[in-house]
């Protein structure tokens, strides 16, 4: 996962190491790493309301309707990007995945994002603006949302909104709606769509995104999907101003189904114990499972710990009352295990 947080602990090491004695061999490497992090700046002031590209394999996409205030994005390295926005009618910055609308998602995969952002929109007595998961299908064409969190106004208190149920995902609640859309600029021009919502109740900006599961739900509740256009993370403000970054932000896919929240374990693939425990666990894996990625969420679906496993038996100690969910990951294999410390 890219972090930022990880270059600048980097760029203090450049500073401080001590037999780097050069006050300006040290300066130019710290402005070296600090360009890595964050470097191709793209705005929209006038003239075209639309920029977009690829870097790094990630798709990003600026837009300002209008042309209007001032609209900028900043790429950063993997999936990393900053932006602010300034009296604008809408702007909308993302980056992510994108797809070639011929593929709907159940055909590529399960889809999770890790996201950590400085969210800092501004705005009077009107605007608003949202930290999403973002995306779009066609055939049919839908607009979108997983809402993580959001400043002053949400799809819900529109006039056409309709509640169409609930998700609790790793014990947070998100409410859906579904609204639809007349005449409005869209992925292939002005057109009538709708639009899918997962509204989180306890807003935050940062976490996981279990993507897949609220697009299954959706379908459950009647809201079908068509073929994915992308799944990216937006940042979106209406007729407001603000700033943010990313600190951190990684968005992928499985073509295991054991990435749900069903856990799902191949038996003898890995092992642990004791389990329950006190808070130490020991975790066993086979051998062709050595490199793999461990990730740990807690109840809330909260990233607490990231590391390869190195060898065949690893260690987790002082983890605190409560139920957890390692995921192991090699290349597209994926092992599930619910650890409970008591």
């Amino acid at each position: 996962m890219a972090t930022e947080t990880d270059n600048n602990n980097f760029a203090c090491l450049l500073v401080f190491k001590p037999n780097l004695n050069i006050p300006v061999i040290a300066t130019v490497m710290l402005l070296i790493v600090f360009q890595h992090a964050y470097g191709q700046q793209i705005c929209i002031q006038s003239g075209s309301d639309q920029k977009r590209g690829v870097k790094d394999g990630y798709r990003y996409e600026l837009w300002n309707q209008y042309s209007k205030g001032t609209a900028c994005m900043t790429l950063g390295t993997g999936a990393l990007f900053k932006g602010e926005w300034s009296g604008v009618e809408n702007y909308l910055a993302r980056r992510g995945l994108e797809y070639n609308q011929t593929q709907e998602h159940k055909d590529i995969g399960n889809f999770v994002s890790e996201y950590k952002c400085d969210y800092n929109p501004q705005f009077g007595f009107t605007g608003n603006s949202y930290l999403s998961v973002y995306g779009w299908t066609v055939n049919p064409l839908v607009e979108y949302y997983i809402i993580e969190d959001w400043r002053n106004w949400i799809p819900s208190m529109a006039a056409g909104a309709k509640l169409k149920g609930s998700i609790t995902v790793y014990g947070s609640i998100y409410d859906i709606y579904e609204n639809t859309r007349v005449n409005q600029p869209s992925i292939i021009g002005t057109a009538t769509f709708k639009q899918y919502f997962s509204i989180r109740r306890n807003t935050r900006n940062s976490g996981v995104v279990h993507i897949s599961t609220h697009f299954k739900k959706w379908e459950s509740l009647g809201m079908n999907l068509g073929k994915l256009h992308e799944v990216s993370m937006v940042v979106e403000g209406y007729q407001s101003s603000g700033k943010f970054g990313f600190k951190e932000l990684d968005i992928f896919t499985s073509a295991d189904t054991t990435l749900e929240v069903t856990p799902v374990l191949t038996e003898n693939s890995i092992g642990v114990y004791p389990n329950p425990s006190n808070g130490s666990f020991t975790i066993d894996i086979n051998p062709e499972f050595i490199g793999a990625e461990l990730k740990l969420f807690d109840s809330s679906g909260k990233l607490i710990l990231r590391r390869n496993l190195r060898a065949i038996s690893n260690k987790i100690n002082g983890l605190e009352c409560g139920n957890y969910v390692a995921v192991i990951i090699k290349q597209n294999r994926i092992q599930r295990l619910n650890l409970v410390v008591r």
